[in-house]
């Protein structure tokens, strides 16, 4: 882990989504850039009202709107103030090379707007690098547990390499979930190649990554459960506090997203959740 990108805007979720971020590059001792978006919102103003708006809005940036950042022991956070609307946040990451980028996960507007129709849905489905939406109710709480959604799928081994390597700085355990519905099957769960069996083995598989840096990793395989549930009670269950899941690739006219899950995931936990494309499938470390 390299970089991180996380938008502000003032909102208080949008703070407590930069103190998750400040933590989170502390610990695994990454940069961290803070980022707004700064908009002409009247016709109205002289060139020089505008550029004392901006420079007000700067100074805000590097004041208050960074103190989470220094709360979390980033004495002198990197900012960087944006003229344009909020999706310039993934053309700043993608400038960057972002191992990371951070938002709020709701807020009144700019980068927290995370709604899906706005920004969230932009941010969600366009993104070429790991996205993580964090709400302000989990924001301050360390990250013990991830859990991590698998299905062999390349999102999927993406998310699992993302996991590997942000696992060992962190000093998390993983969890990798499958949710699994078999067809209906004649031999008994204990012969080799029942549907548990087969899933047993293709977990083994797929989670290696992490077993290769030495990841504390446990497995959950769950039958007849939609994903969503299957990992938002897991999830539960383990007392986790970081979520994280491979989308489906770019693809069709539209170049939108197809990863359902990862949508639901946004918005029906409680927890942060990190999206991670197919794309993204460098080592950051």
């Amino acid at each position: 882990m390299r970089k991180l990108v996380v938008g502000v805007d003032g909102s208080s979720r949008a703070a407590a989504a930069l103190g998750w971020a400040a933590r989170f590059a502390v610990r695994t001792q990454a940069e961290l850039l803070i980022v707004s978006a700064w908009q002409r919102r009247q016709a109205e103003g002289t060139q020089d009202d505008f550029a004392e708006r901006r420079a007000a809005a700067q100074q805000r940036l590097e004041g208050e709107w960074s103190d989470p950042a220094r709360a979390a022991g980033i004495t002198r956070p990197r900012t960087r103030q944006l003229e344009g609307s909020p999706e310039m946040l993934l053309e700043v990451a993608d400038a960057e090379e972002a191992d990371l980028v951070v938002v709020g996960n709701r807020g009144a507007g700019g980068f927290a707007a995370l709604h899906i129709g706005s920004v969230a849905h932009h941010l969600a489905h366009h993104t070429r690098r790991p996205l993580a939406i964090v709400p302000a109710s989990t924001a301050d709480e360390s990250i013990e547990t991830i859990v991590v959604g698998v299905d062999g799928s390349p999102g999927s081994a993406a998310a699992i390499q993302w996991c590997a390597s942000v696992a060992p700085a962190l000093g998390a355990r993983v969890i990798a979930v499958l949710a699994f519905e078999p067809f209906v099957e004649w031999v008994p769960e204990s012969d080799p190649k029942s549907w548990r069996r087969v899933a047993e083995w293709e977990m083994g598989v797929w989670i290696e990554p992490l077993r290769d840096r030495l990841v504390p990793t446990d497995t959950a395989i769950v039958e007849d459960i939609h994903p969503v549930a299957a990992i938002a009670d897991t999830a539960a269950q383990r007392s986790a506090q970081l979520i994280v899941v491979g989308t489906h690739g770019l693809g069709g006219f539209t170049k939108m997203r197809l990863g359902g899950v990862a949508v639901q995931l946004v918005h029906h936990l409680g927890l942060p959740v990190v999206l991670v494309p197919p794309t993204a499938t460098e080592d950051p470390q």
